[in-house]
């Protein structure tokens, strides 16, 4: 598993990277397949003091992500909440795609790397204004053509409640969000 660690506002030592190597390796015991593992540290200032520090991490595992991203007062606590998150959904991952017969018999779900691209906002395009905010930053990721229920599948495994993809049935860009009974809804746009 390549491993790469990132950190913002906050210094890194060398038993926080060997905890972090200690955690990550782990996880690999419970899905050998994991490819490569991003963990990025920030600091954060917020009015707790116990949720300071963030730890993101995202598994890219045979053509599917799994992310993780917790909040806690030290780089090891948010490390060790960050790591059980990610236990939990390499659950799922296994018993949904893992394990099942679909994924035996087809190639790996389309990724979306949607960190792949990190584009900073120009002057002109913080000049843009929004009605509750600024704009900060824009993503760019290639996207594949995926059916409906696989990106389903991949929205739960990164943990979102919305998921942009590109409709393998119809050929055009489709939203699927989780709404509020726990139901799915499907934005797509109108052909004609």
């Amino acid at each position: 598993m390549e491993l790469t660690i990132h950190s913002k506002n906050i210094e890194l030592n060398e038993g926080v990277r060997n905890h972090v190597n200690r955690k990550l390796g782990q996880l690999t015991k419970h899905l050998p397949g994991i490819v490569s593992a991003t963990v990025e540290f920030a600091l954060e200032p917020t009015r707790s003091q116990k949720h300071r520090i963030v730890a993101q991490v995202t598994l890219k595992v045979n053509g599917s992500v799994l992310r993780a991203e917790q909040r806690a007062a030290s780089t090891t606590s948010a490390i060790n909440a960050a790591a059980d998150v990610l236990d939990r959904r390499i659950e799922k991952f296994k018993s949904r795609v893992y394990r099942s017969q679909r994924a035996r018999h087809t190639p790996a779900l389309g990724v979306q790397e949607a960190e792949q691209q990190v584009m900073p906002v120009t002057e002109a395009e913080e000049s843009t204004t929004l009605p509750d905010g600024e704009l900060v930053r824009i993503k760019g990721f290639d996207m594949d053509p995926i059916t409906v229920a696989e990106a389903a599948v991949q929205m739960r495994l990164l943990g979102h409640t919305f998921f942009m993809f590109l409709n393998a049935e119809s050929g055009g860009y489709n939203l699927l969000y989780l709404r509020d009974d726990g139901d799915y809804g499907l934005i797509q746009p109108k052909s004609g």
